[in-house]
């Protein structure tokens, strides 16, 4: 009777731990903040997530800087001039090596939207 249940416990831990994977993937986050201002200063229009979105066009207002807080590796982000994510109008792309500095577009530009794309 004694190995009967051994053989029970055994089977019953075997089952739990084969329904946990041992490898869950990393979530790949982003956050950034929009500024009004060039120089990044005030409070900024804060935007995270965590993976690849659609274009992001509802922004407050169009922005004249951006801080990127963190980017995940095998994630980028894109600013556009526009407020319809347009290919045409693309002003710069930010990943993971560009963080914690306020960047601003050429004169005369302005963040409209934005679309984060990561790898999967």
């Amino acid at each position: 009777m004694p190995s009967f249940l051994r053989v029970l416990v055994a089977a019953a831990l075997l089952l739990n731990v084969s329904a946990f994977p041992l490898h869950i993937r990393d979530t790949l986050e982003w956050k950034f903040d929009l500024f009004p201002t060039a120089q990044c200063n005030g409070t900024g229009d804060a935007h995270a997530g965590s993976g690849s979105t659609g274009c992001r066009a509802n922004l407050p207002t169009e922005a004249a800087a951006y801080r990127l807080n963190s980017v995940a590796e095998g994630c980028h982000i894109q600013f556009f001039d526009n407020t319809m994510c347009d290919d045409s109008e693309m002003s710069v792309i930010a990943g993971p090596l560009i963080t914690d500095t306020c960047h601003v577009p050429g004169s005369r530009h302005r963040y409209g939207s934005y679309q984060v794309t990561c790898d999967e």
